[in-house]
Formats: C-alpha cells, sequence, structure tokens
C-alpha cells in the first residue's frame, strides 16, 4: 500500500491509493489497541485502551479541514461537528485536550451550539490533571462565545481564582495568554493587577502591555518599570524579570534604558538589543561585554542586536561570535532560535552550513530543526530546497523530536518529498502506536494533515477525511462483542 507513497520520481499519488494506505493504518491502529488491551479480564485496560477515539477523530477532521479551501472546510468540520455533537457529552478522557478539542468544535460551530460546546470546555478544565487554574486561559477564550452576562461572570470567576493563587501576578499572566484576548477581557485583568503589590502587578501586565489601550498601557508601563527600580520583599511573589524586561522594553527609550542599567539591571542581552534599535550600537556593544559573558550568552544578543536597522555596525562583532561557537550544535540551536536574524546577519549561506553542522552528540535533532527554521525565515524562492535539506536531515534520524518542525515545511516540499514523509510517519513515529495516535498526536493525522495537502490538495484531504470515520467501525465492533459477552 505505501509503495506508491515512497516512490522517489511520484507527480502524483492517486487518490484510491491514499484512501487505502489510510484504512489500513487505521486498521493497523485497531489492533495494536486490541493488543493494549489484552487482556480483555484486566482492570480497566480494555476501556482506557479505547478511550478519546471519537474525540482523536474529530481532532483529526479539524486539522484536516484547517489546511482545505472554504468549500470543503465547511464540508469536513461539518462532519467533525457530528463526531462532537453525538458523542462529546459522554468524553471523559485528559480534561485538557477534551477541552482544547470542543473549543476547536466551538470556533467552528453556530452560535447556540457554539456555547454549548464551551461550556463543555470550561466544565473539563476541572477534570484536567491540577484542576483548573493552569488552565483558566482556556476559560476567557470560551467566554467569547458565551451570552454576554454568562461570559462576564466566568471572567470575573477566572480572575478571582488566579488573584487567590500563591503567585497571583503569574496566574494572572496566564489568564492573558488567552487565544484572541479581548481589549474588555485585558482591561479586566489589568484592573485586577491594580490590587496586587507590586512585583506581582509587574508580572500580570507583561504580556497586556501590547494589547491595552494607550491610556492604560502608559499607567501599566510606568509601574512595570517602577517593579525594576524598588526593594523587594523576599516573601513576595518573584518578580519574573525575563518575561518583564521582554515586555517592557519595546516602550522604553534610551533615558528609561539608562535607569535600568544604573539602578536595576534587569535582563542585560535585551537591554543590549534594544540599545541598538534605538541607534547606540556602541553601547549595545559594551553592555554586552561587559555584562553579558562569553560564548553564547554575547552571541546571542549580538545576533539579535546586529539585525536591527541601528546595529548594522554590529555585523562583524556578530559574525566572530557566532564562528567561535563550540560545540557546533549551539550554533546550530542559536540559528534555530533566531533564523531571520541569522539569514540577515550571517547570510543565508552561512546560516545553512551552521545548521548542517549542527548534528552530533548521538542526534540530529538541532540540525534538523535549525533546517526547518530557515526554511520558513528564507526568501520565498530558497524555501523547497530548505525544506528538502530539513526532511533529509529528519531521515536520518528520524528518532528525534524533529518531525513536527520539518511538517511546517510540508508547503515547500516537493510531492515526492511529502509524500514520503507522510507514508513513513504516520502510524510509526508515534512511541505507543493506537487508533487514537493514528488520528491524532504525534505523528497522526492531525499532526501530519500539511503534508496531506501537499500530497495532493483538496483532493486528498477530502479522500482521507472520507477514510477516517472507519475508525468508529472498531469501536462499535468492540462495543458490539462487549454487548455479546455481557448476554
Amino acid at each position: 500500500m505505501s509503495a506508491p507513497l515512497l516512490a522517489s520520481d511520484a507527480v502524483e499519488i492517486p487518490l484510491d491509493v491514499l484512501s487505502s494506505f489510510m484504512r489500513v493504518a487505521l486498521a493497523q491502529g485497531a489492533l495494536e489497541t486490541l493488543h493494549r488491551a489484552w487482556p480483555p479480564e484486566a482492570d480497566g485496560a480494555d476501556g482506557e485502551a479505547w478511550n478519546d477515539t471519537e474525540r482523536a477523530l474529530s481532532v483529526a477532521l479539524f486539522a484536516l479541514a484547517a489546511r482545505a479551501s472554504p468549500p470543503l472546510r465547511a464540508s469536513i468540520e461539518a462532519r467533525a461537528l457530528d463526531i462532537v455533537r453525538r458523542t462529546g457529552a459522554a468524553w471523559r478522557g485528559d480534561g485538557w485536550e477534551d477541552a482544547l478539542a470542543w473549543l476547536t468544535a466551538t470556533r467552528a460551530a453556530s452560535s447556540d451550539e457554539a456555547s454549548t460546546f464551551a461550556r463543555w470546555a470550561v466544565s473539563a478544565t476541572w477534570r484536567a490533571e491540577g484542576g483548573p487554574d493552569s488552565y483558566l486561559s482556556a476559560w476567557l477564550t470560551a467566554a467569547d462565545f458565551l451570552p454576554q452576562s454568562e461570559a462576564e461572570a466566568l471572567v470575573q470567576q477566572a480572575v478571582e481564582r488566579a488573584l487567590s493563587s500563591a503567585k497571583p501576578g503569574q496566574a494572572l499572566a496566564r489568564l492573558a495568554t488567552a487565544e484572541a484576548l479581548g481589549q474588555n477581557q485585558a482591561l479586566a485583568l489589568f484592573r485586577a493587577a491594580m490590587s496586587l503589590p507590586p512585583t506581582s502587578r509587574a508580572n500580570a501586565l507583561a504580556p497586556l502591555l501590547p494589547v491595552l489601550p494607550d491610556e492604560e498601557r502608559a499607567r501599566a508601563v510606568s509601574m512595570s518599570l517602577d517593579a525594576f527600580l524598588i526593594d523587594h520583599d523576599e516573601d513576595a511573589e518573584r518578580h519574573d524579570t525575563d518575561a518583564c524586561t521582554a515586555a517592557l522594553l519595546p516602550f522604553l527609550g534610551q533615558a528609561e534604558l539608562s535607569r535600568l542599567l544604573d539602578e536595576a539591571l534587569p535582563t542585560p542581552a535585551a537591554l543590549a538589543v534594544r540599545s541598538a534599535e534605538l541607534g547606540a550600537p556602541e553601547r549595545a556593544l559594551g553592555i554586552i561585554r561587559e555584562l553579558c559573558g562569553s560564548g553564547i550568552f554575547a552571541a546571542r544578543p549580538l545576533l539579535c542586536a546586529a539585525a536591527t536597522e541601528g546595529g548594522r555596525s554590529l555585523v562583524q562583532a556578530a559574525r566572530d561570535a557566532v564562528a567561535s561557537l563550540d560545540p557546533p550544535w549551539t550554533a546550530a540551536g542559536l540559528v534555530c532560535d533566531h533564523a531571520a536574524e541569522a539569514i540577515q546577519v550571517l547570510g543565508l549561506e552561512a546560516a545553512v552550513e551552521i545548521a548542517e553542522g549542527g548534528g552530533g552528540g548521538g542526534s540530529e535533532a538541532a540540525r534538523i530543526m535549525a533546517l526547518a527554521a530557515l526554511c520558513l525565515a528564507a526568501p520565498e524562492r530558497s524555501r523547497p530546497a530548505l525544506a528538502a535539506r530539513a526532511v533529509a536531515a529528519y531521515h536520518d534520524d528520524r528518532g528525534t523530536e524533529g518531525l513536527e518542525s520539518v511538517v511546517r515545511c510540508a508547503p515547500w516540499m516537493s510531492l515526492a518529498t511529502a509524500a514520503r514523509l507522510f507514508a513513513v510517519s504516520l502510524g510509526d513515529a508515534a512511541e505507543d502506536v493506537t487508533l487514537v495516535s493514528t488520528l491524532s498526536r504525534w505523528g497522526g493525522v492531525e499532526q501530519l494533515a500539511p503534508l496531506i495537502a501537499r500530497v495532493g490538495g483538496d483532493d486528498a484531504l477530502a479522500a482521507v477525511a472520507g477514510v477516517l470515520p472507519e475508525a468508529l467501525r472498531w469501536t462499535s465492533r468492540r462495543r458490539a462483542g462487549e454487548k455479546a459477552e455481557s448476554n
């Protein structure tokens, strides 16, 4: 079944081949699930092995829909919503995974149905490991789909739970990571932060700075800056200087930077980059040399500073710092983390050479992820070649966690490259293959959906979406077997 997908000269994958391959993968996943559930008399083994199949199926369909054209997207989403509608109320798997699936369904559903799914998502966070407090950002996302009075009450409840935690500033900051955080929600978090001690307040305000209205932002910037300059209570919540510095610096000028350097000294690398942005490269270089140390601790801020318009004079210093890094995968990791800056400062050819040299130490992970990052950051004309390099590196060491990075390069892969990667990953990349992992999670259809889209566009997405519901046949057979045994 996989032979046509593995052909190095493939220019088209017949849809019946893709469907058949998918059907076999589902059967293999079902067989492995049966193995995990054996012997059936083991306490809970059978039920646990088959749990989450319906949720995984809906998640896989939503992932396919996200890559489809609008008419096909609506059709695939309708199938996924039908599964959620018929089975969702009975889901009792991992609370957080259930919540994420319901929030995905919420975005695709009509308004009335969306409210129901949003309530289910909130309810599921109470079943998540450690309770709901680590997942309160989902409450704010869900609130967008609820009637106004219900939404306001839910946001208020989330804020109150955050304020009552041992680290209220960090708890409010996690709330601010809610997807598509609205300005009204941001203002509610801003008002809640005002009651906190200085360091907690600064932690809470950091992620809000980009989304607050001008007046509130000016107050937040002033209070966040003051938090660096006061004496901290040892019993107070720890000031997250890295996060607060990164959030605050885009709103500071040279005068404020000088105050920080003279009186507080937060993360010096970030201060150096901001100084270069403001047109003071010599000052940036001085901060790096005096305060950042050597090796990667100097190379990183130099690379980022040299990539700013005001830091062009630092290009050679950045190149020298990167060239001196050892072992090689340290430089490859830097290129991975700052691919756009590496291309601008080092040049694409040099950045690729560093990435290719990142293998070693028993793993190709740094090499794979650096090449994938360069593919996404490079000029369009260079991306196909970089995608091919990233996939080749992954095939050299498929035991790494590089698959997620490589799949992001799918739009620039050749058809043959994408087809082969799909064939060798589906039902194989996961550490523990089951029917659920074939549909979702690592190496499942959910993760590999971009490859399916590259192999055949809408036609391929529709073909796979047409086969996936057959997964429910295996759960139906299992339930029929249980019923027969009980009779």
